[in-house]
This record gives C-alpha cells, structure tokens and sequence, in this order.
C-alpha cells in the first residue's frame, strides 16, 4: 500500500473532495485525521451516495484505518494548533497535510458584505496558511513530508464570486512559496486544481448553472471527489517525491474547453 503507516491531516473531510481525499488515503493504508467544523457529512444529490456515516466511521467500517475526528475551523489558529498536537499525540508523527477547507459566497460585489468576504479569505486561505505553518515542523521530521493544496481552476478563470477565485489564486500562489521554502527539508508542495466536481459546495449554484458548467466540460461529464482524490494520493506517494511548487488541473478539460 503507498502510504501504509503514513499519517494524514485533511482539512475539511467531512463531505465532498475533502471526504473523497479522506477515503483513498485511507484506502492506501495511510492514518487519518479528519478536521472539519461539522463531524457528519452533508447530504445532497450530488454527493455522499453512501449511508451518510461520519468520515471517520465510514474510513474505520470500509478500511479498517486507523481514523480520528478533530472539530477545527482553520480560520482560527487555536483551533488548528490543537488538531496538529492532538494528531502528534495520537499517532506520533505527521506525514501528509491536506489543505482542502473552503467555503463560498455567491454574491455581487456591490451587495457583498465585509464580513462575507473576510470569512472566504479567512477559511479558504488564511486557513491553508496556519495548519501549513503548525505542520511544518512535523512534516519536517518526517522524511516524506508533503503538503498537498486544493485550489480551483477559478484561480485563473475567476467566475466564482471574487472572495473565492482571489483565495484560490492566493493558494496557487502560497503553494509556490512554500515550495521553495521547504525545499532543503525535501518537504515537497503542490497543488491540484479541480474543475467542476460533484459536492455540496456545487450544489449552491442553481440548476442552471450547473447545466452550463457541465457543457462546459469536454469530457461527456463533470468529475467526482474521486477524481480529485487520485491527484492527492499522487502528490502524497512515493512517486511524487521530485515534484514540489507543481499544479496539476483536475478539470476534464475545463480549462482548454472554450471557457
């Protein structure tokens, strides 16, 4: 198994690509630890086709993995501080961080408050910045410490809500930083970039919407959290170990499709 006795954070775990990630990390042998705000995942249409069991349950029921849920909001540095230690304290190390926390606001600009936009830049970005900052010293004892960032391909198309496309861009960005920052230590950072996927958060946009985002798609349909997950586990694995500061689009084509 590639990650067997690997120790993972994945931030926001509990439904869509965050849960995906959590499941093939697992399935690859590796220790989670699920932090999200909320323990129970969200139901929709879209996603969560199981029986709705919390992450941590399902990756211990499906896996037999060695599974922990941790309440965090990563906007708050306590919080993240306390899901970083909790997870040296129970499985001795930390191999894998898995920046995937995020939120969004559909709203004009004119309409949108303060508040609004702060709390997308909070969780989104701010909230990959402090779980990287607590990790580092733990992915730097580990020879194979990896930090692998979820961005969007809103980073470059915008289209999304400014809050949302400004954090995702500021991920690709930090992404890069961080890899030539840790470069010495041989802690790699990369990023993944998914297009449209099927989750909770998808499921904001109206129907409509989400009809023109899939005709936008080349590939005959939009992706899973599965999809995404894949890249993840890559950019985890052994065979990603000379790739840092990359970006890898998950998008069926999105982004060359006439967007």
């Amino acid at each position: 198994m590639r990650l067997e006795d690997r120790t993972a954070i994945v931030t926001g775990a509990s439904s869509g690509i965050g849960r995906g990630v959590a499941d093939r990390l697992a399935e690859d042998g590796a220790n989670v630890v699920v932090a999200d705000v909320r323990r129970k995942p969200k139901r929709t249409d879209h996603y969560d086709r199981d029986d709705g069991r919390p992450t941590d349950e399902r990756l211990r029921a499906e896996y037999g993995a060695e599974a922990r849920y941790v309440e965090t909001d990563v906007s708050t540095e306590d919080d993240v501080a306390a899901l970083v230690e909790a997870t040296i304290e129970e499985f001795g190390g930390l191999d894998v961080l898995v920046n995937n926390a995020g939120v969004q606001v559909l709203e004009a600009t004119a309409e949108m408050t303060r508040e609004q936009w702060q709390r997308v830049i909070d969780v989104n970005l701010t909230g990959t910045f402090l779980a990287s900052k607590h990790a580092i010293p733990h992915l730097i004892e580990s020879n194979q410490g990896r930090i692998v960032n979820v961005s969007s391909v809103n980073a470059y198309l915008g289209g999304a809500g400014e809050p949302y496309s400004a954090s995702k861009a500021g991920i690709v960005n930090l992404t890069r930083d961080l890899a030539l920052e840790l470069a010495e230590d041989e802690v790699t950072v990369n990023t993944v970039l998914p297009g449209v996927i099927r989750t909770p958060m998808q499921n904001q946009n109206d129907e409509a919407t989400r009809r023109r985002q899939a005709e936008k798609t080349p590939l005959p349909h939009v992706g899973e959290p599965s999809d995404v997950a894949n890249a993840v586990r890559f950019f985890a694995s052994d065979e990603a170990e000379w790739i840092t500061g990359a970006e890898l689009l998950v998008d069926g084509g999105y982004m060359i499709g006439g967007y």
